[in-house]
């Protein structure tokens, strides 16, 4: 059995918009718009460099189902690349580049292999005239897949592996949406080589032997896509299997956490802050980073914290507005002195009590769809939305007690 070598990657999300971001100077902002590209352009130098036989990119290609000329255009160029050192490119479409959508379609070059299904079907790799792995993958036709697809992959011919493709959930994972839902014991029946997920921008290693892997997005596009981001080299052979993960995010986002419990003097807190922040720049990748102080802070600081934290802000984005290798601090978090203890029957127990449980997510939002902007551009929230609505309003809660 011939070995095979490939690179594994979703979730590109070019044209991602950045939104909450646009108030950045004009230079790391830049960076962040132009990310997703560059971090999909490095994972491409990586196929070239690597010699791999193809790519498989399992779906959500990009941001929007009404995907723009530039993203298409860029996409095209690199597989044009990949095409003249016979890298072959398979790809299916998730829920945010979904095929219902609207846009200027162009060609892909001969080496790019579409999955255009709303059922897997299976499409061919050769090498040197002879059939050497089978691809199967489906394409999502419309924005929300809510059937288990699992039962529809079935090995058609004789090849020597069986790839699988998926964009879907993996049962039991929170904060996501159940698009194409899956057991992995479902997958594991199957008897496939290798399954090449997406949809999930955590990176995960389901199973080993075989590999069922989801690499994650190729950028983290927020504060909760936090750490390395990239894809994975795979190699099968009939006795072995390989799966290494390779960086190619063009930026990182962090959380950066200080205790502030021993610091006497501001100066104390700066110190540990240009002390965290020279650690990231050690890198040598731009970061936007959050920055979350916790522990007991002194009497000084939870008195004037709020001015002093502008402050701070200010004179840490003066820093690094002009840097090429820059750590852009997107906020800093206050979470000191949090130890808080609502009686049984308080009314703030009951509050964070009803912040925890909240779904009523449709009729709060029924005004605002009823606008024609929202109409025209808005989007639907994601389970992941909600999640941070109900972490934020809890951030917020805890800073007005502090300030009783």
């Amino acid at each position: 059995m011939t070995k095979l070598t490939f690179i594994h990657a979703a979730d590109l999300h070019l044209d991602s918009p950045f939104a909450g971001m646009s108030n950045i100077p004009s230079l790391p902002f830049k960076r962040l718009k132009e990310s997703t590209f560059q971090s999909a352009k490095n994972m491409f130098d990586l196929a070239i460099a690597r010699a791999v036989d193809f790519v498989l990119l399992s779906g959500d290609l990009f941001d929007e189902s009404n995907r723009s000329l530039k993203a298409q255009l860029f996409l095209r160029n690199q597989f044009l690349r990949l095409q003249t050192q016979g890298i072959d490119v398979f790809i299916i479409y998730g829920n945010h580049d979904h095929l219902g959508g609207e846009w200027t379609p162009i060609e892909w070059p001969e080496n790019v292999h579409v999955f255009s299904s709303s059922t897997p079907s299976e499409q061919s790799y050769y090498r040197g005239g002879q059939l050497v792995a089978s691809i199967y993958g489906f394409s999502y036709k419309e924005r929300a897949v809510y059937e288990n697809m699992t039962s529809h992959y079935v090995k058609t011919t004789d090849a020597a592996y069986h790839i699988a493709m998926l964009h879907g959930t993996l049962a039991g994972q929170e904060g996501h949406d159940a698009y194409a839902p899956f057991q992995l014991e479902q997958l594991l029946s199957r008897d496939f080589d290798y399954w090449a997920l997406g949809h999930i921008h955590k990176r995960a290693l389901l199973h080993e032997d075989p590999l069922i892997i989801y690499p994650g997005n190729m950028q983290g596009r927020h504060i909760k896509e936090t750490g390395e981001k990239g894809c994975y080299v795979i190699q099968l052979s009939e006795d072995s299997e390989t799966a290494e993960f390779i960086s190619c995010a063009d930026v990182m986002f962090e959380t950066l956490a200080i205790d502030m419990t021993e610091t006497v003097h501001m100066t104390d807190l700066v110190t540990l802050v240009d002390s965290k922040i020279s650690e990231l720049k050690e890198e040598g990748v731009p970061h936007f980073v959050k920055i979350e102080l916790t522990g007991d802070a002194p009497p000084y600081f939870e008195r004037t914290q709020l001015e002093v934290l502008e402050e701070l802000l200010t004179v840490l984005h003066e820093q690094e507005e002009d840097e090429e290798v820059f750590v852009w601090v997107i906020s800093i978090d206050c979470r000191t002195n949090e130890d808080v203890v609502y009686p049984e029957d308080s009314f703030l127990k009951e509050l964070t009590a009803e912040i925890s449980q909240f779904e009523a997510y449709e009729e709060l939002l029924s005004p605002i769809k009823r606008h024609p902007t929202y109409r025209k551009s808005g989007k639907a929230l994601t389970k992941e939305d909600e999640v941070d609505i109900k972490e934020e309003a809890q951030r917020l809660l805890t800073e007005q007690l502090k300030q009783l």
